[in-house]
């Protein structure tokens, strides 16, 4: 009975032996130098969702510990859980004995790395985010570890902790070309950050040049683009914290989620959202503040923060995607055609990174995309660079245009000016001129209105004529000179207080006897004093009079109406004439304007505009309160001057 135990136990011992053999990676002289070996479908996996297990608990084969064949690139971890990796190593023919295994990504939290020697005793190599970078045996970028293999399988027990996304991939590199591979990585980053600074101080430059705030935005998004890559690269470790591991791994992901709050700012203004979709507008500016709170929740330390961001960003990602080409559709805004194919470009190869991050896509070498999904962006940003400096191009030739616009406008406006100029000097010196003449022609009609030929009825017609048409030349030089005084006069008129009795009774002999006698004037009976222009207010009344005159039937009267209460003194002239049409109405008090009832009137079209400008000039208004078939009724209003205390208003 003892010999069939023995012989059991040999055998079981034999098997163990050949399965540790045939499980083993055998390494080759010629491997592991440019390209690294890798370790899939050599490792076995033990998921340990207590969190308790320790290595002398998986040496021991404690209960429950069983290691099975898997794929640690299609595995993710859960909060809490442990991954265990067990792998052998052999060294072949001419082989090295001092290699490396690089693990990928470089964010892992804590990685410890268990070995047995020939003597039972235990050997662990800690390394990861949570460990100093100074402490690491391998000083490199890339997260690694050393291995030392024999012509037999040496067993490596591998326990990983982590919060990030992590499809783990292991893979074996000879120390030289480890080495190699660093140097490589180094010049990479180098040339990156070259070029990620050249596009950063041109945009700069573009800024200072045009004063466009889109490309400070950009530069910022070229800045964080870079920190986040080197984070990625493993570089905030190395360069930046060496000795401070926590807050190397919260510096990645502030710098994450600071990367998409900016890129949703760079996206809502450069493709214009709020031009297009205040809603999308809206939405893109919550999803920044949104990314921006979840890197303020990294810096505390909150690690679920980073992982909603991501699934965020998938989903700002494709509404950006479908939002864009939208607007190209709807809107033909085919300008960000170039833009908009990079900017969806490096949304997809972010969005295919994070979904392999999340285990949703499975690719045989996902350790590759740490270096060609930053030489696509790098590509991608490089073109997209050139898409906005384009458009900073068609912003300067805009900003030629719209310069040579306004200077043609300025030489249109000079040259108007010097026409308007010479205008009134005309005018001026015509109605200096033409003011003796009349006044003489008008004197010698009176004259002989009054002689005893002025009893002749043929005589009175012609001068009635005469002495008519001098009040019209009259008043139209007034209006005329008085339309260019409040053109280029103050706004508010020199002030002085005087009583509005006297222009009311001054208005009541604005006309030809005749049509003084069609007028009837109800003034006010006590002291109504006002404070402006006595001079410009009369004249204001007097256009209201002289309208309602010309335009009512000759045989009909004019009533003038004045009322003071309540600290507005009020003038309503009310006539008899045809009713102005409805559509005329709103234009009534335009400069020039003539209603089509009017061709038959003579007039220049300034009187009613000149009217109201005085009366807003002092405050008060000019408006048509009515017009229909018994008449036409306009009323002007100004302010009266406020009664010294203790005297009734």
């Amino acid at each position: 009975m003892k010999r069939n135990r023995c012989l059991f136990f040999i055998a079981g011992v034999a098997l163990w032996l050949v399965s540790l053999v045939s499980h083993a990676l055998v390494l080759r002289s010629d491997q592991g130098l440019k390209e690294p070996v890798l370790l899939h479908g050599q490792e076995e996996m033990f998921i340990d969702t207590s969190g308790n297990i320790s290595i002398e608990d998986v040496l021991s084969g404690r209960e429950g510990v069983q290691f099975i064949a898997g794929d640690t690139r299609r595995g993710r971890l859960q909060p809490g859980e442990i991954y265990w990796i067990r792998f052998s190593l052999q060294q072949g023919a001419d082989a090295p004995s001092q290699w490396a295994v690089q693990i990928f990504p470089n964010w892992i939290d804590d990685v410890e790395v268990y070995r047995r020697d020939a003597s039972g005793r235990i050997s662990v190599d800690r390394l990861g985010d949570q460990h100093p970078f100074v402490d690491r045996t391998i000083r490199s970028s890339m997260l690694a570890f050393p291995v030392e293999v024999g012509s037999s399988p040496e067993t490596y027990y591998v326990r990983v902790k982590t919060h990030g996304l992590a499809p783990l991939c292991l893979h074996v590199w000879q120390r030289a070309g480890l080495e190699r591979a660093e140097i490589s990585r180094m010049a990479f980053v180098s040339a990156l950050a070259g070029a990620f600074g050249v596009m950063v101080l041109m945009n700069l430059i573009f800024w200072a040049w045009l004063r466009n705030s889109i490309y400070p935005v950009y530069a910022l998004f070229l800045a964080l683009m870079f920190v986040f890559v080197a984070s990625m690269q493993g570089y905030a470790n190395s360069l930046l914290f060496p000795e401070a591991p926590v807050m190397a791994d919260r510096f990645m992901d502030i710098s994450s989620c600071a990367l998409m709050s900016i890129a949703a700012v760079f996206a809502w203004r450069f493709f214009d959202y709020d031009n297009y979709s205040p809603w999308a507008a809206w939405l893109m500016k919550a999803a920044a503040a949104a990314f921006a709170a979840g890197a303020v929740l990294s810096a505390w330390g909150v690690d679920a923060a980073v992982h909603g961001a991501v699934y965020l960003q998938m989903g700002v990602g494709l509404f950006n995607l479908g939002f864009i080409v939208w607007v190209m559709l709807r809107h033909r805004a085919f300008q960000y055609l170039l833009a908009a194919t990079i900017f969806i470009c490096v949304n997809l190869s972010w969005t295919y990174y994070v979904l392999v991050l999340l285990g949703l896509v499975h690719t045989s070498q996902p350790f590759l995309l740490d270096s060609w999904i930053p030489m696509l962006q790098l590509a991608n940003l490089a073109l997209l660079n050139f898409a906005v400096a384009s458009r900073s191009r068609q912003a300067e030739l805009a900003l030629r245009a719209e310069r040579k616009r306004a200077f043609d406008s300025m030489a249109v406006a000079k040259k108007a000016l010097e026409d308007r100029v010479r205008q009134r000097e005309f005018v001026a010196v015509v109605s200096h001129e033409f003011r003796t003449p009349l006044a003489v022609v008008d004197a010698v009609a009176h004259a002989l209105e009054l002689s005893p030929s002025g009893r002749d009825e043929a005589v009175k017609r012609a001068v009635g004529k005469i002495r008519k048409a001098i009040r019209r030349l009259a008043v139209l030089m007034e209006n005329i000179l008085q339309d260019d005084a409040l053109e280029i006069g103050p706004t508010r008129p020199a002030a002085r207080s005087f009583d509005l009795r006297e222009v009311i009774e001054s208005v009541g002999g604005v006309g030809l006897p005749e049509e003084n006698a069609r007028l009837s004037v109800q003034a006010p009976t006590q002291r109504t004093m006002c404070e402006g222009d006595p001079a410009r207010i009369e004249m204001a009344i007097r256009n209201l009079v002289h309208n309602a005159l010309k335009y009512s039937p000759p045989d009909s009267t004019v009533m003038v109406r004045c009322e003071a209460a309540r600290g507005v003194f009020s003038v309503t002239v009310r006539n008899q004439g045809e009713p102005i049409p409805e559509s005329e109405r709103s234009s009534l008090f335009e400069r020039y304007f003539r209603g089509a009832t009017s061709t038959q009137v003579p007039g220049s079209g300034l009187g009613l505009h000149i009217s109201r400008t005085i009366a807003r000039q002092h405050g008060g208004d000019v408006v048509l309160l009515s017009s229909d078939d018994e008449g036409t009724v306009f009323r002007l209003t100004v302010p009266l001057e406020p009664a010294p205390l203790g005297l009734p208003g």
